[in-house]
């Protein structure tokens, strides 16, 4: 005998889109995160000299230069001891700000990208009031989001517009001046980092950059492959 249709199932899902990239950019707004996606990858996310400047997830490719200048990929990773991957995807994840993890600030959508990335590259502005404190408040979100496994993830740390110590820049950031001199913040920094992993650049003026992305670009690796 031939069986009767039955009714379907009906389900309300909802859905929650994350961005996959390899390295998440993070910091408080103005960090400068944007200007250095912008100098080491073709994205062209808006750039301005106030806070929350962006505020969707900006991706970007960075190609390692020796790919670029045309040199093949084969011997340009051995030159990195066998890093595999073409490239990293960055992602750029609008400021944060006190209260993030609790949805201030739009915290919540923002953070939500950080999960999906190998490793946090955390921006430290070299010019803000308090860098340092900026640094503890926004790993402290990092704890309190979700369950913490976003203040387990490997992390790097890079002070930016250190131009701002040699008293470089254009007309609206002169007389920009800074808490801390170079050798202060690094000794605030070191102290308040559990690992070691600081560095120093310009997004701006690109000093530090390339050394920096390929650093990061071993580092991703090393992390990809003891996850794999």
């Amino acid at each position: 005998p031939r069986v009767p249709p039955e009714g379907g199932q009906r389900r309300r899902l909802k859905l929650t889109l994350k961005v996959v990239a390899d390295v998440a950019l993070v910091g408080v707004p103005n960090a400068g995160k944007s200007t250095l996606l912008s100098s080491v990858t073709r994205a062209k996310p808006k750039i301005a000299n106030y806070p929350f400047t962006t505020v969707i997830p900006n991706l970007g490719v960075w190609v390692p230069p020796k790919i670029i200048a045309g040199e093949s990929f084969e011997s340009h990773t051995r030159s990195l001891n066998g890093a595999g991957s073409y490239g990293l995807v960055l992602c750029d994840v609008p400021g944060l700000v006190a209260g993030a993890a609790k949805g201030v600030g739009l915290g919540h959508a923002f953070l939500r990208h950080v999960e999906r990335c190998h490793v946090i590259l955390h921006l430290v502005d070299a010019t803000s009031k308090d860098p340092v404190e900026d640094f503890k408040m926004l790993n402290q979100e990092l704890v309190r989001y979700g369950t913490g496994q976003l203040a387990k993830m490997p992390q790097v740390v890079v002070v930016n517009k250190i131009d701002a110590f040699e008293g470089k820049g254009e007309d609206w950031e002169k007389g920009l001046k800074t808490k801390f001199n170079r050798e202060q913040l690094q000794k605030a920094l070191t102290e308040a980092m559990p690992h070691s992993r600081l560095m120093w650049m310009s997004a701006k003026e690109k000093e530090g950059v390339d050394d920096l992305m390929l650093r990061m670009h071993a580092f991703v690796e090393k992390v990809k492959s003891s996850n794999s």
